[in-house]
């Protein structure tokens, strides 16, 4: 009796998992089909026509192309702010900046760093 109730049970459960497998693949109406979905890049750079992110300069390290920024949160990368050290993609940029200064930048990831792509002094 055991032995049947545990099978029965067992062939249950086995299909309710199937039953539930088939309606998770399955597209409700007006939802694209699987192969029409297009994936976004999880680290895409902020796009050009976003405003760029502002901060002050708290070190610059121009030999090493490093800049050390505080910096307010920047949407769809950093969500809190804070001071954090930056590679520069362009050292020459580093040329008129000082610690103090107050900057306007754009940064992008960059596996698990973020580059500095361009940076405006904004004081």
């Amino acid at each position: 009796m055991t032995r049947r109730y545990i099978s029965g049970l067992l062939t249950f459960v086995a299909t309710i998992f199937a039953v539930g497998q088939a309606l998770a693949l399955e597209t409700l109406p007006g939802e694209p089909e699987i192969g029409d979905r297009v994936e976004a890049p999880c680290d895409q750079a902020v796009p050009s026509d976003e405003p760029l992110a502002t901060g002050q300069v708290v070190a610059v390290d121009r030999a090493a192309g490093r800049i050390t920024l505080e910096f307010r949160p920047i949407p769809q990368l950093l969500l809190e702010g804070g001071t954090r050290i930056f590679l520069v993609k362009d050292p020459a940029s580093l040329k008129s900046l000082g610690p103090g200064d107050k900057v306007r930048f754009e940064v992008e990831r960059n596996g698990r760093s973020f580059l500095v792509t361009r940076v405006e002094n904004s004081n």
